[in-house]
């Protein structure tokens, strides 16, 4: 039997609602989302399978109660090589709440290729086999959710993204959760018995109960960044004339929670240079100036290096009246003053241009400026810098001048609230459509990154599509604006189109 391509051809008769998995039903709506190619879908209908969101759905409420109440309600245990796994599990009280089975418990043990499966009621007696009681739903799902601990013990990017899932629940992460495993069991074939094995648990070494509790342990000794209260600069510590230099953003743009505690940091002196790095489009820049909006720490001058930085960042002679006079740059006078400096994209710039930030980043930083004078660098004086990796005409950072960073940070992808938000908040027209949005971005990112093409998509092309489309529609606007991501690779061209066409744009 191979579960994942016998799931497919499960059919609920009278059945129109999925009860856990995002409201995607099976032979329905879920064709919205991306086929992949070798999806063996039940009669080319549907991209989502119902017993496999459901195991999905079942497994992660499982990990978040045995994390809450680590081994006092069931367990998953396995052998070293997760070869061997034996699985009991409860069913969460609203599966029967809402008529959804009968069954209570699952029992389930994994030899290899070798797979016995039970199922229990109320009363912890083992269900025989019947249509009442035990359909070909409820007999695969345990079968299912056994792979899926499988999956998550053997492949650790798997279990990050599922962890992230427990946490987060949203939309485009059950699907790549969904298709990543359906991918990779779509072909395993097991031997399935369903008998009662309530007797037969054998003893493994680890356990999801052991491992995961550990994790929720180490998460409760992290401040959580709820608690975290942002102190600011007193308002004395800036020139009057700096502090209009604060930076004011739109209410859209909130602090990142993780992000506190380093402002923080900023504040006391014990982050003085800061770096983050990450994909184009997730906030880098901004998040430097949420920073200082938080703090209130005047932005001196932000500097885009990919244009701006030259021999002069730190101040030039200039004819003044019939006398040349040594003008300072914004740059120096947060040096001299304090207050900060963000330089945008540092990796572009030329080594020789920021020879000057090892003495600056150091202990007792200064610069030398080219009248001669030594400026000491103030107390208040922050430095932040941001950069992409892996783009072209980026350069390495001089290791020298990477270690004078006293945190470096990454910022992954935006979260999709925070994409929702910004987009409501720019464009209003395209609010109801933002699922929709939201979700070709994600489609397109993972063509992309599934298929290492040298393309970058952000959430900046999205919101100037939906700028675009408030003029010409969302379709002809996505040919100025989300087509052009493929660099005029014809193939590509096509595939985000007929991505773009599955959608209803109003």
């Amino acid at each position: 039997m191979k579960p994942c391509k016998a799931a497919y051809k499960i059919v609920r008769d009278g059945d129109n609602e999925i009860f856990k998995g995002f409201g995607f039903r099976h032979l329905s709506d879920a064709t919205q989302y991306y086929v992949h190619p070798d999806n063996q879908s039940y009669k080319n209908t549907t991209t989502l399978c119902q017993p496999i969101g459901e195991a999905v759905m079942l497994l992660t409420d499982f990990v978040i109660s045995i994390t809450e109440d680590a081994g006092t309600n069931g367990d998953i245990c396995y052998s070293d090589t997760a070869t061997q796994i034996y699985l009991d599990m409860p069913v969460q009280a609203e599966w029967h709440a809402n008529n959804i089975t009968s069954v209570y418990r699952y029992r389930a043990m994994l030899d290899n290729s070798s797979v016995r499966v039970g199922a229990y009621d109320a009363d912890d007696n083992y269900i025989v086999s019947n249509p009442v009681s035990f359909t070909e739903t409820f007999k695969i799902i345990p079968v299912l959710v056994l792979l899926l601990a499988q999956k998550i013990l053997t492949d650790n990017a798997y279990k990050n993204a599922f962890l992230w899932f427990c946490d987060f629940p949203d939309a485009a992460t059950f699907v790549n959760i969904h298709e990543d495993f359906y991918q990779s069991y779509k072909n395993n074939d097991y031997q399935v018995n369903y008998i009662d094995i309530k007797n037969s648990a054998p003893s493994y070494p680890q356990s999801f109960a052991s491992e995961f509790s550990v994790i929720q342990e180490n998460r409760k000794s992290v401040p959580q960044a709820n608690d975290v209260v942002v102190t600011a600069f007193a308002a004395d510590e800036f020139r009057d004339e700096f502090r209009e230099l604060i930076p004011s953003l739109p209410d859209e743009f909130i602090l990142p929670e993780n992000l506190k505690t380093i402002s923080n940091a900023i504040v006391s002196g014990d982050i003085r240079a800061l770096l983050l790095h990450g994909p184009a489009g997730t906030g880098k820049t901004v998040s430097c100036k949420l920073i200082c909006r938080e703090t209130e720490l005047p932005v001196m001058q932000t500097v885009n290096c990919t244009e701006n930085l030259d021999e002069f960042i730190l101040g030039k002679f200039l004819p003044e009246g019939d006398k040349i006079v040594f003008s300072e740059s914004y740059v120096t006078k947060a040096i001299r003053y304090g207050g900060a400096i963000i330089f945008e994209e540092i990796n572009f710039a030329r080594p020789q241009h920021l020879a000057f930030l090892n003495s600056l980043l150091d202990d007792n930083g200064f610069v030398l400026l080219d009248n001669g004078e030594r400026v000491k660098r103030h107390k208040n004086f922050r430095f932040f810098a941001t950069m992409n990796l892996g783009y072209y005409g980026t350069k390495e950072l001089n290791q020298a001048l990477y270690n004078r960073f006293n945190a470096v940070f990454e910022l992954s992808e935006l979260p999709d609230d925070a994409i929702r938000r910004m987009l409501i908040a720019r464009v209003p027209e395209c609010a109801e459509q933002t699922d929709s949005l939201l979700s070709v971005y994600h489609k397109l990112k993972k063509k992309i990154n599934n298929e290492e093409l040298d393309m970058v998509i952000s959430p900046r092309n999205i919101e100037n599509w939906a700028r675009l489309a408030k003029y010409e529609g969302y379709i002809q606007a996505a040919e100025k604006t989300i087509i052009p991501v493929a660099k005029c690779d014809r193939s590509v061209e096509e595939a985000f189109r007929g991505i773009i066409m599955l959608y209803k744009w109003v």
